[in-house]
């Protein structure tokens, strides 16, 4: 089978769960390419995502791993869709697949950028505004899902302890004064965030409300940019979310975001905001 020249999000995605799988089972890409007779070269080509994947190769992988059946079908089902571009539709509120794809990127990624017009930026969220936000959503979750839930989000967070990862959260003012949770909740978020700001490597910057109308009000998105992959853009709402990998769309969103930060207050003023919200003085 003719495999895709032009990588897409799920590919890559793929590529990254083939990687792991052989790193799992302590094997070499050359040994893996003897294996199955193919170059070594080739094997590299297919985990770094540099091009598309066949069915047959990653079956070829997956059967030489010896990875379970269901799990096989899964990862082969994911390079049959590897040509669409589409929203990935959300089965409750975990966002399964999804959600590994985003965890999977952020941990490669080198910047990330994220503006948020309703809500903390996800990755500098405190467990208790987490677990807030999720039950004001799904009231019908249980206890242990919640807890799951927001054990999940603050496993991400360990994408900020990687240096080489630089982090900008643009937030609109609105998400900060917002009464979205309890009072005290809500402070010790906003303390959160003015200590994550001062992370070498975290910067955060406040959209105020007197800017008015502004490029971020369409919706919150996120752009990735990685050492050696092409850049990623990520949107998403409460029932479905999507990766956007085309020059023209990533560009968009570069300029709506360059646009939002000509608005926005510089880290020392948002700082000064954060704290005289938390303390109760604005």
């Amino acid at each position: 089978m003719t495999e895709n020249p032009n990588p897409s999000v799920r590919s890559r995605q793929v590529s990254i769960q083939l990687r792991g799988l052989r790193e799992d089972r302590g094997l070499s890409g050359a040994a893996v390419a003897k294996a199955l007779g193919m170059s070594p070269s080739k094997i590299s080509r297919i985990e770094t995502g540099a091009r598309g994947l066949s069915v047959d190769d990653v079956a070829a992988l997956l059967g030489h791993y010896k990875v379970p059946e269901s799990q096989r079908a899964q990862i082969l089902d994911q390079v049959r869709k590897s040509g669409e571009r589409g929203w990935w539709e959300s089965q409750g509120l975990g966002l399964p697949e999804l959600w590994q794809a985003l965890i999977n990127f952020e941990s490669r990624a080198t910047r990330i950028q994220n503006y948020e017009a309703l809500f903390i930026p996800g990755l500098l969220q405190t467990d208790e505004y987490t677990e807030a936000i999720i039950r004001s959503i799904n009231k019908t979750l249980s206890k242990a899902e919640l807890t799951n839930l927001v054990a999940s989000r603050r496993a991400r967070q360990a994408v900020l302890n990687r240096r080489e990862l630089q982090f900008l959260a643009v937030v609109d003012e609105g998400a900060l004064r917002r009464p979205m949770t309890e009072s005290g909740i809500m402070r010790r978020q906003l303390r959160h965030l003015v200590d994550s700001g001062e992370r070498p490597n975290v910067t955060v910057r406040v959209v105020p409300l007197r800017v008015g109308q502004h490029a971020g009000m369409q919706g919150p998105f996120a752009v990735l940019d990685f050492f050696e992959e092409p850049s990623l853009t990520y949107i998403e709402n409460h029932h479905v979310g999507m990766f956007l990998d085309e020059k023209e769309d990533i560009a968009a969103y570069r300029l709506a975001l360059g646009n939002i930060l000509n608005s926005a207050l510089e880290p020392a003023e948002s700082a000064e905001l954060m704290s005289a919200l938390a303390d109760g003085n604005d």
